[in-house]
């Protein structure tokens, strides 16, 4: 009686043990190319970093001079006047993170002059916001740009970062590295 079954249901065996062993192998083949595509964006992906690194990074030591290494050298030439620094040999030994911080803030007015203070969309370097909020990896910015601007008569609502000074985007960003976790010297 068994074997009587056993004959009816042959096909039907022989064909869920092919289809089990045809699901197994694709399976098996599926993770096996999964696997090697993720390597191999992983190595490209390694690749095109280190490539980066050495055209983009510029070494500097504490002898190079200030000049060569900010590509803005209008932004030098205010940084040197405003802290009395020679532009012509002022070296990166004298100049302090004060002077640094100032230097963004100049550099803040002619790259991103126009751009609001708060942001609309929370997209890329859409505003000062976003900017600090980038640099100091936190998500402060707001409150920290809403405080100084309601301290300062600025409605910070409407008005861009051209509408304030070196010293005021000095400021705003000393707030925000305090406020933040960002790692203190």
């Amino acid at each position: 009686m068994m074997r009587k079954k056993l004959k009816q249901h042959k096909a039907a065996a022989v064909a869920a043990a092919v289809t089990l062993c045809i699901t197994a192998a694709a399976g098996t083949m599926a993770v096996y190319g999964q696997n090697a595509a993720e390597k191999q964006v992983k190595e490209a992906a390694e690749e095109k970093l280190s490539r980066d690194e050495t055209v983009s990074y510029m070494p500097w030591d504490e002898d190079t001079l200030y000049k060569e290494v900010v590509e803005n050298q209008d932004i030098v030439k205010q940084v040197c006047e405003k802290y009395g620094l020679d532009y012509d040999s002022a070296a990166m030994k004298d100049v302090t993170r004060e002077m640094r911080n100032y230097e963004e803030a100049l550099w803040l007015l002619d790259e991103m002059g126009d751009k609001p203070l708060l942001s609309a969309k929370g997209e890329g370097m859409d505003s000062l916001e976003t900017y600090i909020c980038d640099i100091y990896a936190f998500e402060g910015g707001k409150q920290v740009i809403e405080s100084y601007c309601r301290e300062h008569g600025v409605d910070a609502g409407s008005a861009s970062i051209k509408d304030l000074t070196a010293e005021d985007l000095t400021a705003i960003g000393e707030n925000a590295y305090q406020t933040s976790d960002h790692p203190k010297n």
